[in-house]
């Protein structure tokens, strides 16, 4: 039987213990990692927990900036509507019985256009009671409607008359019309100047006396030149001033006009007439985007 001497044993002891203790340092490792893990884990629950915390309130404030910005906007929405309203209850009450037959006139031309399939519903807008501001607030030129299409826009006064219209009368007429000399001479009018006359029936139906309309087709052409400065339009809109019969056939007319600005039309047949050529067999001026920028540009301010 073998023995050990004093080195062999030595060696076993020292082997021993170094085995131990390198379990021990597996073991100190491993304990450490592990410590290590949970610090970490903690450093990342504290971690998330904040972030989350945070996300919460953000989230939080977000809803009430939303709330509050939701608040204002319909607080601007109902103040908006309220003088959108007040500004068309105004424009309804300046508009008269004429305008209003004049508007169902204009929308009807346009939906048969339209069916007809002779135009696209975005060739041809109607705006009626519509304001042009000039340079003061208080300065303000009404438009009773405004016409748009791809073949040009035209302003269109509404009158509504029981009688006859007489269109460029002058010197020339008076042997044909001999009471126009004396309606020339009582008016104090310029007989060598084309006038346009209208003859109405006063609301009593039992008189009838005249009415000059000259000054009044000027003020239309001026409009419509302020209205191509103010729009920078590249044309000036056609201006016609439109008489609209108080009866059926109650209107008629006589048209000596030449070269004239402004159309004079009498009663549905003339002004449908009028846009059946112009609208639809016209010269092409805009494209649909130039009609909604008028119509945007004129929003502002009405």
């Amino acid at each position: 039987m073998n023995s050990f001497g004093p080195i062999e044993i030595g060696l076993i002891v020292a082997i021993v213990v170094a085995v131990i203790c390198f379990i021990l340092f597996i073991l100190a490792l491993k304990s450490k990692k592990k410590a290590q893990n949970k610090a970490e884990e903690q450093y990342k629950s504290r971690e998330q927990k904040l972030s989350d915390e945070h996300e919460e309130e953000l989230e939080k404030e977000r809803i009430e900036n939303k709330k509050t910005v939701t608040k204002q906007k319909e607080e601007y929405a109902a103040t908006v509507n309220s003088k959108d309203r007040e500004i068309d209850d105004l424009k309804l009450f300046s508009k008269n019985h004429s305008e209003y037959i004049t508007d169902m006139r204009l929308i009807g031309i346009r939906e048969r256009l339209v069916n007809e399939k002779r135009i696209r519903p975005e060739d041809m807008h109607i705006m009626a009671n519509i304001f042009l501001p000039r340079n003061e607030i208080s300065d303000v030129q009404r438009i009773s409607h405004l016409v748009l299409t791809r073949t040009g826009l035209y302003i269109i006064d509404s009158q509504l008359l029981k009688g006859h219209v007489y269109n460029g009368v002058s010197a020339a007429q008076f042997k044909e019309q001999p009471t126009l000399e004396h309606v020339f001479n009582t008016l104090d009018l310029d007989n060598h100047t084309p006038q346009t006359l209208v003859l109405d029936r006063n609301e009593d139906e039992n008189s009838l006396s005249f009415v000059n309309y000259t000054s009044h087709l000027e003020e239309i052409e001026k409009l419509a030149g302020d209205i191509q400065t103010e729009l920078n339009l590249k044309f000036t809109p056609t201006t016609i001033l439109y008489f609209n019969p108080k009866n059926e056939g109650a209107v008629t007319i006589s048209n000596y006009a030449q070269n004239s600005n402004t159309k004079v039309l009498v009663g549905p047949e003339q002004l449908d007439e009028f846009f059946n050529k112009f609208v639809f067999h016209g010269r092409i001026q805009y494209n649909v985007e130039d009609l909604q920028r008028v119509m945007d540009e004129i929003e502002t301010f009405n």
